[in-house]
C-alpha cells in the first residue's frame, strides 16, 4: 500500500515537473531568446524530483536488512513458541 502511494506521489510530482516547465519554456522563448533562464528552475525541479525518486522506493540493500529483520523476527517467535510448548 506504501509503495503505491509513493508511485502515485512520484507520478503526480512528475505530471506537474513536465506541464509547469514546459509552459516556463515556452514564457522564456516567447519573451527574450537572448536570456534563457528556464534551464535553472528545470535544473533545480529536476534535482527535488530526482530525490523524490531515490527516497521514495527502498533500495537493494534496504529490501535484504528488512528480510533479514523479517526473518530473524520469524525464528525468534518459534523457537518461543517451542519453548512455551515444552516448559
Amino acid at each position: 500500500m506504501e509503495v503505491e502511494e509513493a508511485k502515485r506521489g512520484f507520478a503526480a510530482h512528475l505530471a506537474a515537473y513536465i506541464i509547469v516547465n514546459a509552459f516556463l519554456i515556452f514564457i522564456n522563448l516567447w519573451t527574450s531568446r537572448e536570456a534563457l533562464w528556464f534551464p535553472f528552475p528545470l535544473a533545480g525541479w529536476g534535482i527535488g524530483l530526482a530525490m523524490h525518486y531515490v527516497f521514495s522506493r527502498p533500495s537493494h540493500i534496504v529490501k535484504e536488512v528488512m528480510k533479514k529483520e523479517a526473518l530473524a523476527e520469524y525464528y525468534r517467535t518459534k523457537t518461543k513458541r517451542r519453548e512455551g510448548q515444552t516448559a
